[in-house]
């Protein structure tokens, strides 16, 4: 629960198990054996950023909402 941003965008009853899967540890363990395993057996990795967090993401780097966006997923693909 500390990742959590209280956006109110769980979906299913299931908020214990999307919780877990939104944590920041849960990111990082995958992407690092991701880089170590066999390319068959890679996890696929969704992310999702609620709108309200992009005005906030451009302000605070003097950006335009779309140049944030572009500039976030870049480095979201980055990462893996």
């Amino acid at each position: 629960l500390s990742d959590c941003l209280a956006c109110d965008n769980c979906m299913t009853s299931e908020e214990g198990a999307r919780v877990f899967q939104q944590n920041q540890k849960e990111l990082f363990r995958i992407l690092t054996l991701n880089k170590k395993c066999d390319t068959s057996k890679h996890k696929v990795l969704a992310v999702s950023i609620c709108p309200q967090s992009l005005p906030y993401f451009a302000a605070k780097f003097n950006l335009s909402v779309n140049d944030a966006a572009k500039r976030l997923c870049g480095f979201l693909k980055s990462l893996g």
